[in-house]
This record gives structure tokens, C-alpha cells and sequence, in this order.
């Protein structure tokens, strides 16, 4: 049985409160910028007990399965726009799969309902922060990222679409990125559109009461945070389950090929032949045999089902110290036209940030006649460069357009310097081409040479 404790300023709830922050949250909120200081907790509790918060409320609470502390959550309401405010919500390893995150949920929900209705007033929804699965992090997660996005889908919240940052906790620690804000609509206003209005004023809120930020206006992050959203009626919604590449109703099974001895391989080049048959940017089995067994190389089968006999379609791509390139991709029978590039995109960029917790994007060769409108839909931008794919099956380089993208949601042009594309483009032509000598290679030469900025310009 799953019991709750709400604590407050009383000296015994104050030893549980340490007691709590030593065992179980310090260690699964590992950045030390994300993590609220035991100190500060207990001041709000202090704060709430002499009436500091007026119409708001904050709210630690945790849970027990019999004696065992099984998780917490700590929530604000925040009056002004009848809003609550997830700030963590934990469940100790030892009890995950029995249903402790789903109960506190319920009970923090109807705890801030409560909230509203005593101010006369309906919940309009919840907000909660967490790590974006598709962003860079130099902080590894206590919990698959994926897996915790799926959850709060199966909560019921969906990702709000805007460049969200959260300010410094305190003058001694950095502002976070790498998050996305979520959200519950629980009002009919909330759940027929999320208005941008709204939002701002739940952030502004949000640093006001629970960042002690009493001047919102002076912090840079949420300043853009402003800017972006008053430039917009409406918020724009990301399921969660879709943006990490788990759709439901349009399922992708992937199968990373393991060796030439995979029986996939053969499959998989099938699919490869008939898509991309014998011409300058082509190459033959020997290469992808060659290419499996190598590190950082990847080779997928893709299916619509993992019952399917046969792949779909395949993908393929390389990545290097701090980059990938996007080798060969097609989506054929089944897939083809059925809208499941985007959540190939985000388990590609699922892997790289396994295999590179740092990458700092990826790139794509668009040859002769290939359409880069799919490549343009996910965010991908063309360097303004004359890019030409080193020989293969031909006598002479191929000119291609070389597309860049960085990792997750893009709200601006990425910013790729000079010294970051050569780096990139060095070890692109040694681990995927064999160019012995990269930086003398007159792909490499003809883009330094005609790159005079600091950062490389965008078509």
C-alpha cells in the first residue's frame, strides 16, 4: 500500500526532509545546477508556514510502500494563472514498475486542484521541467531518457513547443539547458489550445515564487523565453511519445545490423540495391561489410513491425568525435510517404547522444534528384559551401549539398563555426572516404578556402 506525508516546518517533518534529500534525491538529481539545496527546501517549508506565499502554495510530498521511502514530489501553485508547477518528481530504483509515480501524480494533482478551488478558481493545468531526450547534456541521466518521456506521455503530458531555459537556481550555480517544458491541460481552455499568454505568465510565476527571481525581467534566459512565446498566439504541442520516435500509431521497429553475419545484413542491402542502384554515389557489399565492423558506424533494418519478414527500409550513418554523417537512408513499401522519417531522425539522434553525449549535430549528403524537403521538415539546414562527395563508383568527386543539424527541437539557425566543420569535415573524410591525408584533400582545401567568417553561412 502506497501511504503520502506532506511535510511542513515542524522540527520531525524537518529530519525526514533530510533524511529524504540525502538518501534519495541528491542522488537522482546528479546535476548539481538542476538540484535545490537542502537548505532552501527547508526555507520554503518555513516561508509557507508564516504565510509568505499568499494565495500560492508549495508542497513537498512523499511516498511510502510500507515503511520504505519510495519517492517525492515537489510542487508549486502558483494563483495568478491557476497553474501548478511540477518541480521534481522521483521514485527510489528500488520500488519503479509498482506504480509509485503514477500515485503520486494523482495525489499531487488533486492537491493543486484543491489549491485552485479554494481561491475560487479551476486548475488550468500542470507544467513540470524535464531533461529533453534529444539535447546535448554533460550530465548523465539517472533514468533513460526515453523511458521518462514515454511516462509522463502515458500521464498525460505532452511537450510545449518554445526554447525553454530555466535561470540559475542560486548565484553560485549555472543556468540549465537541455530541458524541455511539459504540460498537463486540465481546464477545457488549457485542452482546446495552450495560449502562449498563459504560458508566459506560469514561467514568470514560476521564477517569481519558486526561483526567488523577483524581477523575471532581469534574467536573460527568461527574456527569451518571452520573446519566443509573445510572437505567437498559441503554443505549440510535441507528444512525447512521437517526439522521441515511439509513435503508436505509426510504429518503427529498428534493428541495429551487428555484423555481416547479421541475417539482416542481407536484407538490409536489398532494400539498399533497389533504392540506390549502380551510379557515382553507390557502393557495393564489400563496403557496407566492411563498414559494420567498425566503430561508430551503425546499419539499421527498419520495419513497420518487428514481425514484418523482411526490412522496409534501412539506414546508415558514422559518427565521429563530436559529429555523424547521415550515410544512406530510404523508406520503401510500407514506409514509404507514411510520415515516419521524423521519428527516424529522433532515434538517430537517440544514438549519437549514447554514443556522443556531446555531438554536437549531424550531417547529410543530398546528392543529384534527391528531394531535401524531408531533410528540411526536421530542421536540417544547407551550409552555403561547395561540397563534393570524394569518388566512388566515379572518376571524379560528386557535387552534393551538405546539410547540418544539430541534436532536438531548432528555434534558430545553427551556428556551426568554421573551425567546427573543418574538424568535422577532416574526420568525415578519413573514417568514412579512407583519405589518408583529409586536411590535403580538395574537398577539404575548396570549403576552407572559401570560407572567410568565423561561422559558416547558411543557404
Amino acid at each position: 500500500m502506497i501511504t503520502f506525508r506532506e511535510l511542513t516546518a515542524h522540527r520531525d517533518d524537518l529530519a525526514v526532509l533530510a533524511e529524504f534529500h540525502r538518501s534519495l534525491y541528491v542522488g537522482l538529481f546528479p546535476d548539481p545546477d538542476e538540484r535545490e539545496s537542502l537548505a532552501n527546501m527547508a526555507g520554503y517549508l518555513r516561508l509557507k508556514e508564516h504565510g509568505w506565499y499568499g494565495a500560492n502554495d508549495y508542497h513537498i510530498v512523499l511516498a511510502f510502500v510500507g515503511d520504505l521511502l519510495a519517492g517525492a514530489v515537489i510542487a508549486d501553485y502558483l494563483a495568478e494563472p491557476a497553474a501548478g508547477v511540477i518541480e521534481y518528481l522521483l521514485v527510489s530504483p528500488d520500488v519503479r514498475g509498482r506504480g509509485v509515480g503514477r500515485a503520486l501524480m494523482d495525489h499531487i494533482e488533486a492537491v493543486l486542484a484543491a489549491d485552485a478551488s479554494a481561491g475560487g478558481r479551476e486548475l488550468a493545468g500542470v507544467v513540470a521541467e524535464m531533461n529533453d531526450p534529444r539535447a546535448v547534456s554533460a550530465m548523465a541521466d539517472t533514468l533513460d531518457p526515453v523511458a521518462r518521456a514515454l511516462i509522463w506521455h502515458r500521464y498525460g503530458y505532452v511537450g510545449l513547443d518554445f526554447p525553454y531555459r530555466q535561470p540559475a537556481l542560486s548565484p553560485g550555480q549555472a543556468p540549465v539547458t537541455g530541458l524541455i517544458l511539459i504540460g498537463k491541460p486540465l481546464s477545457a481552455a488549457w485542452r482546446e489550445r495552450v495560449p502562449a499568454s498563459a504560458i508566459i505568465l506560469v514561467v514568470r510565476e514560476y521564477l517569481r515564487w519558486a526561483m526567488r527571481i523577483e524581477r523575471p525581467a532581469d534574467s536573460a534566459e527568461y527574456r527569451c523565453m518571452a520573446a519566443h512565446l509573445s510572437a505567437r498566439d498559441d503554443v505549440g504541442r510535441l507528444p512525447l511519445d512521437r517526439y522521441v520516435g515511439h509513435d503508436a500509431a505509426r510504429p518503427l521497429d529498428v534493428h541495429a545490423v551487428t555484423g555481416a553475419d547479421d541475417p539482416d545484413f542481407a536484407r538490409t542491402l536489398d532494400v539498399y540495391r533497389i533504392a540506390f542502384p549502380p551510379g557515382p554515389t553507390a557502393v557495393g557489399e564489400d563496403e557496407f561489410r566492411r563498414a559494420v565492423a567498425e566503430p561508430g558506424y551503425h546499419l539499421w533494418a527498419l520495419r513497420a513491425e518487428p514481425a514484418d519478414p523482411a526490412p522496409s527500409g534501412m539506414a546508415s550513418f558514422h559518427a565521429f568525435t563530436a559529429a555523424a554523417l547521415l550515410g544512406y537512408v530510404t523508406l520503401t513499401g510500407p514506409l514509404r510517404g507514411s510520415g515516419r522519417f521524423p521519428a527516424l531522425v529522433a532515434r538517430l539522434e537517440q544514438r549519437l547522444l549514447a554514443d556522443r553525449p556531446e555531438v554536437r549535430g549531424w550531417y547529410a549528403e543530398i546528392g543529384p534528384g534527391t528531394d531535401p524537403a524531408p531533410f528540411h521538415r526536421v530542421g536540417c539546414r544547407e551550409l552555403a559551401v561547395d561540397y563534393r562527395q570524394p569518388a566512388l563508383g566515379a572518376s571524379e568527386d560528386v557535387p552534393c549539398r551538405l546539410f547540418f543539424k544539430p541534436p532536438g527541437r531548432s528555434y534558430d539557425p545553427p551556428r556551426l563555426t568554421v573551425s567546427d566543420l573543418l574538424t568535422d569535415l577532416a574526420e568525415l573524410l578519413s573514417a568514412v572516404y579512407g583519405v589518408a591525408e583529409p586536411r590535403e584533400h580538395p574537398t577539404y582545401q575548396r570549403i576552407a578556402g572559401g570560407l572567410t567568417a568565423d561561422v559558416v553561412p547558411l543557404r
